[in-house]
Formats: C-alpha cells, sequence, structure tokens
C-alpha cells in the first residue's frame, strides 16, 4: 500500500507535534489550516511559535518543499518543521526557523515570479544525495534545545 502525499503530510504533523509535546511544551492545532499554520507551540509567559509542517520523500530523486510567502512571513516566532522520509532508513526531523530565509542561498530558495502566474515562495531543494549535511545545523533534537530554553527562559 502506497502513502499518499496528504496522508504523509498528515502523519508528519502528529509526529512533530509529539516531539514538542515530549520534550515538555503545550502544542495546539488550528482549526483551520488557511494561513500556513499547522501547530501553534506555547513558549509559555504569551510567547509561542507558529510552525509550518513540511513533509518529504528522499529517494532516487531530489525533493522540493516551499512555503506560499503571503502565508509565511520571515518573523521571528516562525519557523518550518521538516520530516523526511528517505528511502534508506528511519524518517529524521528539523526545524528551520523563518529567519533562514532572510537571505536565502542554496539549499535555500526565495522566488518571487514577478510577472508570472505562480505565487511567491520560499523554498527548500533537498538534493538525494547532501540533504543530510545541507541540513545538520536544523537538526530538531538539537534546535529542540533552543526552544526549550526560550520556553524556560
Amino acid at each position: 500500500m502506497t502513502t499518499s502525499p496528504a496522508m504523509l503530510g498528515a502523519a508528519a504533523e502528529l509526529l512533530v507535534a509529539a516531539e514538542f509535546a515530549l520534550a515538555g511544551l503545550q502544542v495546539y492545532e488550528p482549526l483551520a489550516d488557511d494561513r500556513g499554520v499547522d501547530l501553534l507551540v506555547d513558549l509559555g509567559a504569551g510567547r509561542h511559535l507558529l510552525v509550518q509542517v513540511k513533509s518529504a520523500r528522499i529517494g532516487a530523486r531530489d525533493s522540493y518543499i516551499f512555503m506560499s510567502k503571503k502565508h509565511f512571513p520571515l518573523e521571528p516566532h516562525r519557523a518550518v518543521a521538516l520530516v523526511i522520509f528517505p528511502a534508506d532508513g528511519e524518517r529524521e526531523f528539523f526545524l528551520i526557523p523563518s529567519a533562514t530565509w532572510q537571505d536565502a542561498s542554496p539549499p535555500f530558495t526565495d522566488y518571487d515570479y514577478e510577472g508570472k502566474k505562480s505565487a511567491p515562495e520560499y523554498g527548500l531543494r533537498l538534493h538525494r544525495h547532501h540533504w543530510r549535511e545541507h541540513l545538520a545545523t536544523w537538526s530538531l533534537r538539537e534546535q529542540m534545545k533552543l526552544v526549550v530554553g526560550q520556553a524556560s527562559g
């Protein structure tokens, strides 16, 4: 049985919510997903993190994820949680602050598509051979230390 992209995305949202909850943070799901926010993480003292969850399969081909600029402004309280399902092993988690796209350089992209039909977007090219090294800085475990530190500080 093949997992559809929608099923993979739904599973990724649950997996990421579980990771935040297991780190001792309160996690909420918006009633509607019309603003690019899949999870709201309560950091305490009125602070929160708005998280857009993305998933990707990595196998014989490169992959690309993107977020509409309309729904993903580069604000300090926004991030992308990425769950990668590689063909060669266990799923891996990453948490990428929106500021990463401020001065986007590969593998991060910033497209305005001026004069074209596509809406402006921020993206991430996932090279089938190099994605682990490209994303190592944003490992969920390492980023979670920072987030939990913000929650307790």
